[in-house]
């Protein structure tokens, strides 16, 4: 079965928009933890039915928060993939989506190569040279870590 082109892209803005995921995923727990406010007088105040503490009031908002564990779910799968991910795919995975994990480091030589260029502006047949595979294995590779991250989230 083939993903849907909307699909597919979405993944990789998320590949994409990995560190800034887990930057935002950071600062929501902090405003959370150290929130202070109407929420919690109101949780406190009311009682039945809310948290009656703030602290309970706390621990419910980040168990509850919808849009912070599907960031969390996201950022796991994406993770998950990448550390089942070959060298190869990792290669991949660094040169066209910038994203580097587990301690994992590409060949300084590499790294030398592409400071002097910009990634955003590179062809996969650019990509596919630097990395000295053929085109096609330069795509079955992205589209192998993608195709991944999508079943792990199980939108494929």
């Amino acid at each position: 079965m083939k993903l849907k082109r909307a699909t597919y892209r979405h993944i990789e803005a998320e590949i994409y928009a990995y560190y800034d995921t887990c930057r935002a995923i950071r600062e929501l727990r902090e405003r959370i933890i150290h929130s202070s406010g109407r929420e919690e007088a109101y949780g406190a105040a009311v009682g039945d039915g809310y948290a009656s503490s703030a602290v309970e009031w706390r621990a419910t908002q980040l168990a509850d928060n919808i849009m912070l564990r599907e960031m969390e779910r996201i950022t796991k799968a994406i993770a998950d993939v990448y550390s089942r991910a070959s060298d190869q795919t990792r290669l991949v995975v660094w040169l066209k989506y910038g994203l580097i994990l587990e301690g994992w480091r590409p060949p300084a030589e590499l790294e030398e190569k592409l400071q002097r260029m910009n990634r955003h502006n590179l062809s996969a047949r650019d990509m596919a040279w630097m990395l000295g595979v053929d085109e096609s294995t330069f795509h079955r590779h992205r589209s192998g870590f993608v195709y991944g991250v999508a079943e792990r989230l199980g939108w494929w």
